[in-house]
């Protein structure tokens, strides 16, 4: 069957199904949104009339459950749990009621690190800041609980509005080297670093304890943190190392936090490489001469093709901390740009 005539039919059962469950005042509209690196997932909002927001639920484990034969009765009510417990967060986080000023979000703009090229049209509408084959972008954080944190993009109209000094505002920053510099502290704050070994993270893993379809990185991990005055003791058997934050979401970005190339360094003993397994987390591999650049590049590229999700591939070759370091030192032009 032709897969776009199969997704309508999926959707349109679903959608019936949904709506005689949850009766007349609800209503379902059919979404497709650009995810991080240029990736298109396709969803459904449920309404209720009387709502002005809802949550996007997207489709597509559920889809390939259903070309895999699964009841669709049994995909309805798993929706349905999922458009409850998400509806509950939506309407406690209601975006209407979140004060955008620049005072009140000063504290809450973080920064991430994504693939540059993969996402060339979105950051067109971004401030952003190039490192290589990477970029610097910048979220308000809205919410956070134990699991999962909630933002949305800054963009550059945000920009032009909070450095605006026209009338009674007082803008918080005037040039994008300022925003970063925010950004960071705040970042750095919100989500400390965390230093794993790799060998506890597979261990945690393969106990079956915290087993999911989830990053490894996002569980609970047996952990040393990462500080301004200590590592915690190396053990020197265990070679490779998982860096992230204590969330374990978008991890990739603690590498930027300030002198940490300086302190890994100083706590490996060596300088070592960066391997970017995913937006959420970096590998660590001190240098022992044991690898070549273009052996590691190898490796990556094969992980990202089978095993990490399409949003959140980060790069296609690895760092050498000796490299990124001089990559990191932010020319002077970038205090005093407006935008890029």
């Amino acid at each position: 069957m032709n897969t776009v005539k199969n997704y309508k039919t999926f959707f349109n059962g679903l959608s019936a199904g949904l709506l005689k469950e949850l009766g007349a005042d609800y209503e379902t509209q059919a979404i497709t949104n650009t995810q991080n690196n240029g990736i298109f997932k396709k969803g459904i909002l449920i309404r209720h009339r009387d709502e002005s927001s809802a949550p996007a639920i997207y489709l597509d484990t559920y889809y390939e459950d259903f070309c895999t034969g699964k009841c669709l009765n049994d995909i309805i009510r798993q929706v349905l749990f999922t458009y409850r417990d998400s509806s509950d967060l939506c309407k406690n986080q209601c975006f209407q009621e979140i004060d955008f000023t620049p005072c009140a979000m000063k504290n809450k703009i973080i920064l991430r690190m994504v693939n540059y090229a993969r996402n060339a049209e979105s950051l067109c509408t971004l401030p952003h800041i190039r490192i290589h084959d990477l970029a610097i972008i910048f979220h308000f954080m809205i919410y956070r609980d134990e699991e999962s944190i909630g933002t949305i993009k800054f963009t550059r109209e945000h920009f032009r509005d909070y450095t605006d000094n026209s009338g009674e505002k007082t803008p918080i920053f005037t040039t994008l080297g300022e925003l970063f510099f925010l950004a960071r502290e705040n970042t750095e704050k919100l989500f400390p670093a965390r230093l794993n070994y790799l060998d506890d993270v597979l261990n945690v893993f393969l106990s079956g304890q915290v087993f999911s379809e989830q990053s490894l990185s996002r569980q609970t991990l047996p952990s040393i943190p990462f500080s301004t005055t200590s590592l915690g003791e190396k053990d020197t058997d265990k070679t490779l190392f998982v860096f992230t934050n204590e969330l374990g979401i978008n991890g990739a970005a603690c590498i930027l936090y300030p002198d940490v190339l300086v302190k890994l360094t100083a706590y490996f003993g060596s300088d070592f490489y960066i391997l970017p397994s995913s937006i959420h987390e970096l590998l660590l591999l001190p240098d022992t001469n044991a690898f070549c650049r273009e052996e590691l590049d190898d490796i990556i590229r094969e992980i990202n093709l089978s095993q990490v999700p399409g949003e959140e591939m980060l790069s296609d070759h690895a760092y050498h901390s000796k490299d990124l370091l001089e990559l990191l030192k932010l020319p002077d032009s970038i205090l005093s740009i407006r935008e890029l």
